[in-house]
Order: structure tokens, then sequence, then C-alpha cells
């Protein structure tokens, strides 16, 4: 008799399109799944999704999120095997903890893995995820050199084939396909003429020429078109790796793999050099529109703050001719860049006075704040930064159990002393990232000592009542210490806005603002 019959679980599927997987794997892994549900009196709800199971970051992993959040209604978790959970160590810890916490099984066809009973489960079930982690960087590797060796050969290897082109599944080079490419023809013809990205743009949509994923030309893809070499025969690909710098995650250009005549042209190769000579040359010619340095026009109070509420650009302040300050019409391109934004200037002096309204009752709020955080002393904020060092201390005594482990299979001749290193080195990087999130809490608490929060309030509230008394550039000093941006809005009728600026009814059209504080 089965002794786990009446579980009640969520069946996870992942499939991964990196290995060539596609929606019949899905399908086999959905039915063997049902099989083995049914044979043991087990039910479910079902998550499945596709994507790369080496993914750090949940936000990319929607269903096994959503699976997270739902985890307390479940007694067991089913899959496949572990590694169709995750193939990244620090996610597949986060899973395990989770299944502790909560006393979850993790179930799979071939074995099961009691985490929050069983310190034999747990040993088995970190050796499996290590496993999956060097798999997973392993067939990394391999992809990338297969592909880089693709490239110098003339193959297509970059996702999806550049409008104008179809892949060929045989010899996988790209191949003319003409409906598109005489659209790329007369985007790069059009430009010889002197037309820009943006009157380019208008030209197609009005004419009625569309894109492959979208529903119009917009300028920026108009100059992506332009500066593409694919388009003269060539083939770019980058060898890129993930890298951490400073403490932030970004990608590091190791190698640029240039093939020439890897494909039909659709653009003479000496046309396209012509183009994009051409642009760089323009591009060095044109100066970018900016406020005048603060030596010609004086500062003003909201230099630098103001920003528009429709497209979201920086807004200019100009001085005009009789000393007077005003806010520039926007004036940019909208994202669809067929049109440019409509947000209309206004007099300066009208949006000072409502800011410096707001930022009296701004002023209020703070010392209401002030007087409340005085009397909780902040204890709330410092039990939680003890809490979140307890978790990672406990994290970090795991992680040392775990490397003790390891020593013990090593002596016992289970694996040979190249995988323990492996291991090891697996475990050194998660204990020096939980290290590091240690060092980080440590460094929010001392900065915490060192100016707590109601000293900032008061320096604000401080500001703020000296703020009358200052001149313009102090005035403006003090508000960047607390003021983030103000997102300024004045839109008119096609009717007002025909009328002079000096026309009382023009004048008296509204604006808004919003102010937001740091």
């Amino acid at each position: 008799m089965n002794e786990e019959a009446g579980i009640f679980g969520a069946t996870y599927l992942r499939i991964s399109r990196d290995k060539g997987e596609n929606e019949d794997t899905l399908q086999n892994h959905r039915e063997l799944m049902q099989e083995f549900c049914a044979e043991h009196d087990y039910t479910f709800e079902l998550y499945e999704e596709i994507v790369s199971g080496g993914k750090h970051n949940l936000e990319a992993r929607p269903e096994l999120q959503r699976l997270i959040d739902n985890m307390e209604r479940y007694q067991a978790i089913f899959a496949v095997s572990l590694d169709r959970l995750s193939r990244n160590g620090l996610v597949s810890q986060q899973i395990k903890q989770l299944c502790i916490e909560h006393r979850i099984k993790i179930i799979t066809p071939s074995q099961t893995f009691d985490l929050a009973g069983s310190q034999e489960d747990r040993l088995l079930y970190d050796v499996s995820s290590i496993f999956a982690t060097m798999e997973y960087e392993m067939m990394g590797r391999r992809n990338k050199m297969n592909k880089i060796q693709r490239a110098r050969r003339g193959e297509y290897v970059v996702g999806k084939p550049a409008f104008g082109y179809r892949r060929n599944p045989v010899t996988r080079r790209l191949e003319i396909y003409e409906p598109e490419a005489k659209v790329i023809r007369y985007i790069f013809k059009l430009h010889q003429e002197g037309f820009g990205n943006r009157k380019i743009a208008g030209i197609l949509k009005r004419e009625g020429y569309k894109p492959a994923r979208s529903n119009s030309f917009c300028p920026s893809t108009i100059g992506r078109v332009l500066k593409n070499p694919v388009y003269k025969g060539t083939v770019v690909f980058q060898n890129r790796k993930r890298v951490k710098e400073n403490g932030e995650y970004r990608y590091k250009l190791l190698e640029t793999v240039i093939t020439d005549n890897a494909h039909p042209a659709i653009i003479r190769p000496e046309e396209w050099e012509l183009v994009n000579r051409q642009r760089a040359e323009h591009g060095e010619q044109t100066v970018v529109t900016r406020e005048k340095p603060a030596d010609k026009t004086g500062t003003t109070m909201l230099k630098d703050l103001l920003f528009c509420g429709i497209c979201g650009r920086k807004l200019v302040i100009r001085r005009e001719r009789h000393g007077v300050y005003t806010i520039k019409p926007c004036g940019y391109e909208l994202p669809d860049g067929l049109e440019k934004c409509y947000n209309r200037g206004i007099r300066l002096q009208f949006l000072e006075e409502e800011v410096v309204s707001k930022i009296q009752a701004h002023k209020q709020r703070l010392q209401d704040h002030l007087q409340l955080l005085q009397q909780q002393e902040l204890e709330s904020i410092s039990a939680g930064h003890q809490e979140t060092l307890a978790r990672i201390a406990a994290e970090l005594k795991e992680t040392e159990r775990q490397q003790s482990k390891l020593l013990q299979l090593g002596l016992s001749g289970i694996f040979s002393s190249e995988e323990i290193d492996s291991k090891r080195q697996a475990l050194v990087e998660q204990g020096q990232m939980l290290l590091d999130r240690r060092e980080k809490v440590l460094q929010q608490m001392r900065d915490m000592d060192e100016q707590p929060f109601a000293d900032r309030l008061t320096q604000t509230i401080r500001l703020l009542d000296e703020f009358q008394y200052q001149t313009a550039e102090g005035q403006n000093e003090a508000l960047k210490k607390f003021v983030k941006r103000i997102r300024y809005m004045r839109t008119m009728p096609e009717e007002i806005r025909k009328l002079s600026t000096r026309n009382p009814k023009r004048q008296a059209h509204p604006f808004s603002y919003t102010i937001e504080y740091f």
C-alpha cells in the first residue's frame, strides 16, 4: 500500500529552448507526470513554463514564483527530475529552505526528497543540485563555443533573422526574403535622398509598410536598420560573459566575431559603408539642445528639476530678452516617433509659486512624521535588520556543514578530487555571496547610527524653514536635497494653442504638476 497516497501537491514542468526542447518535450513530461501521479493516487495543480533553468532571478521564472507564493497550500512538489526545478545553485537553495520551512517533500518518479525530515535527503539534494549547476555551466560553454565556430563559418546564430531575411534550416545561413528586402532597399534609398529617421518612418506608415512584429516602423527601428551590417552580407556575433562588478551584474564583451560575405547582401557593401559614414559625420555636427550654462542665464529655483509629464524628458528653462524666465515647450519626439511631444510651456514664476506652496505643506507632513518616529524610536527597523542577520548566519552555517560533508565524501572515495574541488568552489562562491549580503546589512545599520532618520527629517525641516530667505541659487540647492524631480504638464486644445502667448485666455490656461521626493 502506498503510504503517501492522497498527497496534494504542485506539479512543476519546465523545458528550455536552449537545449533544443520544444512543446513536444513539454507534452511528454506532462503525460509522464499525469500517469505517475495517477498511479500513486496523488492530486496536483499544474505549473509549466519554457525558460532556462539557470536563471538566477525568479522574476524571469513567473510560474516557479507563483508556485512559491502558493507553497503553503501543498504537501509536495512533483517534478520529472530535480534539474527541472532549477539549475542555479542559489535558486535550488531557496527552494530547499522553503520546503524545510513548510515541511514539503519533493517527489520525482525516481526519488523522494524529505528535506525537512531527513539529513541524508538534504545532502543528496545538495549534491544533485551542484551536479545540475555544473552540467548547466558546461552546456553553456559548449553551446557558446559551438556558436562561435558556426559564426566564423558564416552561419546565422544570433536569434531571429533580421527583417528581409529568412534562415535556411539546412545550411543555417540567411537567404533574402524579397517581400521584405524591397522595404530595406526603400529605407536606404530614402536616406540617400536626405530624409531622417522620423521622416522615413512617417513615409513607410503612410504607404502601408509594416515591420514583422509591430504595426509600424518607428525612428529607432529605422536607425537600427541603417546601421545593421547584416544587410551588407556580414554576420556579427558578440561573445559576452555575465560578470559582477561593484555589486552589480553586467555583460562583459570578450570577443567579436565578424564574417564578411556570409550570405547574399540586400544592400551593396560600398553603399552601406557610405550611408553609415554619412550618419557618423552628421552625428558629429549635431548640437544637442540643452539649458545654457548658469553663468549666462542665472540659476533659477527649479533648475535641473523639471521633467515633462508626458514623455519624461528633461525640460529647458530659458531667460527671455526682457529677463523673464519661461519653461520651454517640450517638443521631443514621442515613443511612436510620428509626432512631437505636445507639452506646452509657461512663465516659470507661475510654477514656482505653486511649488513653494506645496513644499510648505510637505514640511507639515515631515513634522508629523518626525513626531511619530521619535515615539517609535526606530526599534522596529533595527529588529528587522537583526532578523535578516540571523537568517544569513543560519545559511552560512549550513554552507559550512555542506563543505564538511564534501570532505567526508572525498575521503570515502565516492567522488574524485576534481569533482570535490568543483563542488567546493560552488559552495565557496555561495558563502561569499552570503558574506556580501551580511556586510550590506551591517553597513545599513552603521549608516543609521551615523545619521538616524529623525536627524534627516530635522535637517529637511530646517531647510524649509530657511527657504524663503534664500537666494534662487540657495533655494535650488535646498530643493535638490529632498526633491527628486518635478513633473510638469500643460496641454492645450488647438484653438487655445493658436492664440498669442500674450492672450489672457491662453495665459490663464491651467497646468498640472507632481513633486517626487527622495
